[in-house]
């Protein structure tokens, strides 16, 4: 499943399902039950959606958020889904706000977070495949991907478990 959103920088928008049902339950198992085994049928899932790349990394979650969960769930998919592809995982982003996308209202969603660059630039022209457990506006993906396109990427497919629709 395909979205298109309105985009400058994201490419193309995966997701592997809608956010209802069997899905939607998996991931909100994984983000707030930490059901970390639930990591490897969604990579696994993900994977097959995924076009070549040349390298994957993540939309990193709000730092209290992860101190909260022990783990990034994006970063666990990112790097389940590189070994599945075989390419690398990097860290590419560091989130600089700290207020998670659920807490925020409409317009803050639309807004979205807000990320810094990390590490040197990537090489001109590569493909990146961002990835997130699921997606709402596209907003956050398309905060991330344009810093990733300022940084040298050519192409940035967001690549999501699930979709809101």
């Amino acid at each position: 499943m395909a979205k298109q959103i309105s985009t400058c920088s994201l490419h193309q928008l995966i997701a592997v399902w809608p956010h209802r049902g069997q899905a939607a339950e998996m991931v909100c198992d994984l983000k707030y039950g930490r059901s970390t085994a639930l990591v490897s049928p969604l990579a696994e899932a993900m994977a097959c959606r995924s076009p070549d790349i040349d390298v994957v990394c993540w939309v990193p979650a709000s730092p209290s958020r992860r101190r909260k969960r022990g783990f990034d769930q994006g970063e666990l998919l990112a790097r389940a889904i590189a070994r599945r592809k075989g390419v690398r995982a990097k860290k590419l982003l560091k989130r600089t706000d700290d207020l998670p996308q659920t807490s925020r209202d409409l317009k803050g969603r639309e807004q979205g977070p807000q990320f810094s660059a990390l590490g040197s630039r990537l090489p001109k022209g590569a493909v990146v495949l961002l990835v997130d457990d699921v997606a709402t506006t596209g907003t956050t993906l398309e905060n991330a991907a344009y810093l990733l396109r300022k940084r040298g990427a050519g192409r940035v497919y967001g690549l999501v478990a699930t979709v809101a629709q």
